[in-house]
């Protein structure tokens, strides 16, 4: 199978996924607490199969970019999922990076480290004017990340009838 790599950072490879990411995928998306702040909550295989992969693949035909399988270049194993989703927040069409790592990964950099491969990629690749991200107050770890690349709290939302924090962006050369 052909695999589309988005972006390369020192440790990282971005791609698209594919069908051959559902176990990595729920590893990630099965586990409860990754999935805490989130609006699905943890997902089964059927979940991921039916719902989510198919969803990744037509934004990637739709937008030009999506969530993207986060690959370690040392083991080549699928350990989290990164990219650029458009959201509508309060009415209006965002461009959110958004990140998730499987657990034995917390706190190794690699979200930050992907995040920024993605900020970078919607500035310069994509043309985006403004990145932002949509993270639940409690969430200290996103706050972390979003705040290493660069993002400032812009506001207080409401986000699928959950209170969450806007983190954003905006492109330097814009």
């Amino acid at each position: 199978m052909q695999t589309t790599i988005v972006c390369e950072t020192s440790r990282l490879l971005l791609r698209k996924f594919n069908e051959n990411d559902l176990e990595p995928l729920l590893a990630i998306r099965g586990d409860p607490a990754v999935m805490r702040f989130s609006v699905s909550g943890p997902e089964t295989r059927e979940d991921i199969q039916t719902r989510y992969l198919p969803a990744c693949l037509k934004r990637y035909s739709r937008d030009g970019f999506g969530q993207w399988a986060v690959v370690r270049k040392s083991d080549r194993v699928c350990v989290g999922e990164c990219g650029i989703c458009v959201q509508e927040v309060e009415g209006a069409r965002e461009f959110e990076i958004s990140y998730r790592m499987r657990r034995d990964c917390w706190g190794s950099g690699l979200a930050t480290e992907a995040a920024r491969a993605c900020r970078d990629y919607g500035f310069n690749q994509a043309g985006l004017r403004r990145l932002i991200s949509i993270i639940e107050s409690e969430n200290l770890a996103s706050i972390r990340v979003a705040e290493k690349i660069g993002m400032t709290l812009q506001k207080r939302a409401s986000f699928h009838k959950i209170p969450v924090l806007i983190y954003s962006i905006t492109n330097p050369a814009a």
